[in-house]
């Protein structure tokens, strides 16, 4: 019983550890419209989560140091639905705070829900792993699918306040995990010596590069589709739905590959040649759909690979 509470609170949790973000470009044109937002404010907005990340990620750390892990994350979220309770109002200065604090409340997860996966499931750490990437992924997907529909069929308004509704089912989940009692480490290891391990800089990279392209290209992939390869607005959004749900279906797949090295190499190969040919392909300035679809598959699988593996780095590394 105790196991299926802590794989509930994991879904529940995970669900808002990307929707918020990704939510964003989906509905800015109709943000824009409704707030009279320049292009660059609105590309503040969409940068702000991942400032957050970068600057926020040392003090969930210390934290975690003082107060049960479970206690933070559920912090964490209250935060986040917070901040998607401020952006319900579309005022430009609460828009703001409200996306500072969606970034903050996500970095808790980010940092901290691997180590719970770690102490909860340390023989299920890769099922761990996969509830926690295939719900986050799943939730992206629908983002993107239906979002904009949304708005445009109701309005803004109940779409915020919808986004808002749904952060509140990750503190739910965070109601739901619960920490073995046991005493933490204290912390033995220095920082200079973590600085000089090969180890920790190449785990660091990876995950930081697989998050740079991701959100990059969530952002502003879809985009450029429509500007360098004139895909129509429907084009776009389907082509970017296919993005997503490879990104799922990885989800489930690496798991299988991840237990060995030859598979982990394996799957840095399919990463790398991904997000090269999913980019480069762009360029090609052609708007064939089945050219469009393959060039999303790409991308969304190595996008797919690249987080799942990156997470996998952390609970088996550390």
């Amino acid at each position: 019983m105790k196991k299926i509470t802590t794989y509930l609170g994991i879904i529940l949790v995970a669900l808002n550890m990307r929707m918020p973000i990704i939510a964003l470009p989906q509905i800015m044109p109709q943000i824009q419209a409704a707030t009279g937002l320049s292009k660059e404010f609105s590309g503040l907005l969409t940068s702000i989560p991942l400032i957050m990340f970068a600057l926020s990620s040392p003090l969930f750390t210390k934290l975690d140091q003082k107060i049960a892990t479970s206690k933070i994350i559920l912090l964490s979220f209250i935060i986040l639905s917070i901040g998607s309770l401020m952006r319900m109002t579309l005022q430009p200065t609460l828009l703001l705070l409200g996306t500072v604090l969606i970034g903050l409340g996500i970095d808790g997860g980010n940092v901290l829900l691997p180590a719970v996966i770690k102490a909860e499931l340390p023989d299920q750490i890769l099922l761990g792993v996969s509830l926690y990437t295939t719900a986050m992924i799943l939730t992206s997907s629908l983002g993107t699918a239906f979002l904009a529909r949304l708005a445009s069929k109701f309005s803004l308004v109940v779409t915020m306040k919808g986004l808002f509704i749904f952060s509140l089912l990750s503190i739910l989940g965070s109601i739901f995990l619960r920490e073995k009692t046991v005493k933490k480490a204290e912390s033995s290891i220095k920082m200079s010596l973590l600085l000089k391990n090969k180890l920790v800089w190449l785990i660091s990279l990876f995950f930081g590069l697989q998050a740079l392209l991701y959100y990059s290209l969530t952002t502003w992939y879809g985009e450029m589709l429509i500007q360098f390869d004139h895909f129509s607005v429907n084009e776009q959004a389907t082509l970017m739905t296919i993005l997503q749900l490879s990104c799922l279906f990885c989800a489930l797949l690496t798991p299988l590959f991840a237990g060995t090295k030859g598979g982990k190499r394996f799957l840095i190969i399919v990463i790398g040649l991904g997000f090269g040919l999913g980019v480069l392909g762009v360029l090609l300035h052609s708007n064939n759909l089945i050219l469009g679809i393959i060039l999303a598959l790409f991308v969304g699988i190595a996008s797919g690979f690249s987080f799942n593996l990156a997470v996998i780095f952390f609970t088996q590394k550390t």
